[in-house]
């Protein structure tokens, strides 16, 4: 009879595309991942994935099974977020993915209650540039606070917020904007951008023939950008008092940015006291 590992096993071939990411992605050695194919093939006598291309595929058997195993697994995930949710314990550690651009301040009463309401739970704050919905997917965090302009079908997302990214340019690299810069215009200086931390998804918005300088934090680009090495888009928290001062000029080239923020969570991942409190508290 087989058994959820191996069931594991197969769809994590199939999420992954090859024995190899299965193994690193399940902390496995890929011996292993083999062995739990080869079982599952002999003791149903059926030949689950195909041995004649550079990757595996399903065979035909492959492709019906694969539908009942995400389903078993779907049912044995919602059994174990039922008995967790039931039992309540209370979590030992919890991460916290949160986005770059949001303004930490606004959780600090948060964080200031989950001390005093669980103050055995250690918070890891995972502080993520355009990355955090990838990490929850793939359970690096618990909980994410992050914008996105589309939502994944695994994660339920409540929205908490709205953050204004103007595209910025310092007064001493263009003193006046008698006209609006053009794309064009924009190519005699170099763009400043913030690197993502998810290597699995490109950065957006860069011009591919202009001149760039790449940060990976919001205050390095802020002081790159208001000293007249670049332009880019920033938070208008961040920079409101330079625009309002005059020593940012706002950009009109790409017209404005409004990026949703969201609290999120995977969706068959089980919640505990603490993530809950999190929840509760942006619902509320």
């Amino acid at each position: 009879m087989t058994n959820l590992e191996q069931l594991q096993v197969i769809e994590t071939i199939c999420k992954e595309g090859s024995f190899q990411k299965a193994s690193e992605k399940l902390h496995k050695v890929r011996s292993a991942i083999s062995y739990s194919v080869k079982q599952m093939e002999s003791h149903y006598g059926i030949q689950i994935f195909t041995r004649d291309t550079y990757r595996p595929e399903l065979t035909a058997e492959g492709k019906m099974l694969i539908v009942q195993i995400r389903r078993l697994l779907q049912h044995a995930s919602d059994f174990e977020t039922f008995v967790k949710e039931m039992k309540g314990d209370i979590e030992t550690e919890l991460r916290l993915g949160i986005g770059s651009l949001f303004p930490i301040e606004k959780i600090t009463e948060l964080l200031l209650e989950l001390k005093k309401t669980f103050p055995t739970t250690t918070i890891h704050l995972d502080v993520e540039v355009a990355s955090g919905e990838r990490r929850l997917i793939d359970e690096d965090v618990d909980i994410a606070i992050c914008g996105s302009l589309n939502r994944h079908s695994s994660v339920d997302y409540l929205q908490i917020d709205t953050i204004n990214i103007p595209l910025v340019i310092s007064k001493a690299l263009v003193p006046s904007l008698s006209e609006p810069l053009s794309e064009n215009d924009l190519l005699q200086y170099p763009q400043v951008i913030m690197k993502s931390s998810d290597q699995q998804a490109p950065d957006t918005g860069i011009l591919d023939e202009t001149i760039k300088w790449y940060v990976t934090d919001l205050a390095t680009k802020k002081a790159l950008i208001e000293s007249g090495l670049g332009w880019g888009r920033m938070p208008l928290h961040l920079v409101d008092e330079e625009i309002q001062s005059g020593k940012l000029l706002v950009l009109d080239t790409y017209g404005e940015l409004n990026l949703p923020i969201y609290v999120a969570k995977l969706k068959s991942k089980p919640q505990g006291p603490v993530a809950k409190a999190i929840w509760q508290h942006f619902n509320e």
